[in-house]
């Protein structure tokens, strides 16, 4: 790669992150395709595609394929090695949560929650559907299926405000125990992914939790979607060393 090239890769990248710093460009906007960036720079694709590829790695940037590359917002990161509910989490990092009740009804239990658990699969369960909201812009949607046994109150409590978890154990003394969780990437219906004024197919990062109470009790099956571009979950590795 030629001085002069690596030289106009870095004035594009420069000048993107200062259009970023100045507000000219916000988050979620996007930006001209890189055939057009060819263009505005008169530089080769190449170019272009080295500029875009670092800020994306940098995560100042996002690709949606077919769409186009889009300015970043926020990243809010988390590392959940221990089972604690969504309000706890935000509250921790001093972040500004506000929870929008979408739905709260009586369902047929989800065929993986009865495979799980090993519950009838003609069991009625409570759903409980909640956009969490976080510094002012749509966050994650979550979708809880809880036992009526056990949370029977969700009904009547008031569910935009009170934390799923502290009412379970503050106000009706019951204790959580273990839960497993598992990820991957999914996509929300038409309906659901409406709440978050993007298109139907940006992926979000799907969170899906088993838990139990302390006296081993099915509690709770529950899946949280968070928007790709605001989350990020990390863990911290380990390496074990075994002897030869």
């Amino acid at each position: 790669m030629t001085n002069q090239v690596i030289a106009k890769y870095q004035i594009i990248k420069d000048e993107i992150q200062a259009q970023m710093e100045s507000g000219e460009l916000k988050a979620g906007d996007r930006l001209p395709s890189e055939a057009q960036l060819c263009q505005i720079y008169r530089v080769s694709r190449i170019t272009v595609t080295r500029a875009i590829h670092d800020l994306v790695a940098e995560g100042l940037l996002y690709r949606i394929r077919g769409k186009g590359t889009f300015v970043k917002g926020e990243v809010i990161t988390e590392g959940v090695l221990k089972l604690s509910g969504f309000t706890e989490r935000m509250r921790r990092q001093n972040l500004d949560l506000q929870t929008q009740l979408i739905e709260r009804d009586w369902v047929v239990v989800p065929e993986k929650m009865a495979t799980y658990f090993g519950l009838n699969p003609e069991l009625q369960v409570i759903r409980l559907k909640r956009l969490r909201i976080v510094k002012g812009e749509p966050f994650c949607l979550s979708v809880s299926y809880l036992m009526p046994e056990i949370f029977y109150w969700v009904l009547v409590e008031n569910m935009e405000d009170e934390s799923l978890y502290d009412c379970l154990e503050r106000k009706y003394a019951l204790k959580l125990g273990d839960g497993e969780q598992r990820i991957q990437i999914d996509y929300l219906t038409d309906q659901d992914v409406a709440l978050f004024a993007m298109d139907r197919e940006e992926p979000f990062l799907k969170l899906s939790l088993y838990c139990y109470l302390s006296d081993g009790r099915p509690a709770q099956f529950e899946e949280t979607y968070y928007v790709g571009s605001r989350y990020v979950y990390e863990m911290q590795l380990k390496r074990e060393i075994t002897k030869p």
